[in-house]
């Protein structure tokens, strides 16, 4: 895998829109957060666009298009920070110059929608983050981002520490296999990787750790989506499934979500897969930023995972 470069003190953030649009002002607060904490931010020329007919959408496939390249091939960007996330950044994926961010691979950083763009970069032998945005959620541009949350962006897009540690309130729960797993990291929303099976964006992921989470999802379509990768011969070759955070109802189903997704994993997966959860992964405030492809050491009863260069 090609690693990108190391995001420096005082370096410069692209921000761009290639999914959904932000809130009205959320992108300029998300740059003034950004500022604040020491560094240049360059906001792309259509970020805070809408899609004149299209309100899902931050402008047309051209101009979030336009903005993604601009940035891939603007060579005083240092780092791409994806505004949020919705629905959109998998219509970019055939136009991408991926020729130019492997000639001068930068960071590209964002979850929710913006698997399809970590998924595709890493079909091209390029490391990208799954983490923390400007905008959405809890994200730089809000008052709600958590010291944790935070701490992990920088550890990860800074490459500081290759040590990601579970909070201490938070241990993971081995319910198969081993409890240390060696494998690729593949960290995933869950209905973005099964929404690209059999096109070309989908990286080998054989003898990987698929880090899986979702939001608003039911029961029954985590359950039609692992079966989607079961039968497309994903998880069997699989070292092991790891379990983020499936919620978003804040009702009794979050609840159901919380015990019923590792049932499916060990009924989708071999025996042979491990499947453990508990990680601090996906639509909640307090998560980690974790690279996408290279490799990875889970240590269950430490908590950890650590990431090898």
């Amino acid at each position: 895998m090609n690693w990108p470069r190391p995001l420096r003190p005082g370096g410069t953030i692209g921000i761009c829109s290639p999914a959904g649009p932000s809130p009205e002002g959320a992108v300029e607060r998300g740059a003034q957060a950004l500022e604040k904490r020491g560094y240049k931010v360059v906001v792309a020329p259509h970020a805070t666009a809408h899609h004149p007919r299209l309100d899902y959408l931050a402008g047309t496939e051209a101009q979030r298009l336009d903005d993604l390249n601009g940035l891939i091939r603007n060579p005083e960007i240092d780092l791409i920070l994806a505004a949020r996330g919705g629905y959109g950044a998998g219509k970019l994926l055939d136009g991408l110059d991926y020729e130019a961010l492997c000639a001068d691979p930068k960071p590209l950083v964002g979850y929710s929608d913006i698997t399809a763009l970590n998924l595709a970069l890493a079909s091209k032998g390029v490391v990208s983050y799954s983490g923390i945005m400007a905008t959405a959620g809890d994200g730089f541009g809000e008052d709600t981002l958590d010291p944790f949350s935070e701490a992990s962006f920088f550890q990860a897009v800074t490459q500081s520490d290759p040590v990601f540690t579970q909070p201490t309130d938070a241990p993971l729960l081995v319910h198969r296999g081993a409890s240390t797993l060696t494998g690729p990291l593949f960290p995933v929303c869950l209905s973005l990787l099964e929404s690209l099976i059999a096109t070309p964006y989908v990286p080998d992921m054989t003898g990987g750790l698929l880090l899986i989470e979702d939001v608003y999802e039911e029961l029954y379509a985590v359950d039609r989506a692992l079966n989607q990768l079961r039968l497309a011969g994903v998880l069997e070759r699989l070292a092991g499934i790891l379990i983020g955070s499936f919620n978003g109802f804040k009702d009794e189903r979050d609840a159901v979500l919380l015990h019923g997704v590792p049932e499916l994993a060990l009924e989708a997966a071999p025996e042979q897969v491990g499947v453990v959860s508990g990680f601090v992964y996906g639509h909640i405030p307090r998560r980690f930023t974790l690279p996408m492809g290279v490799t990875a050491t889970l240590h269950a009863p430490k908590s950890t995972l650590t990431i090898t260069r």
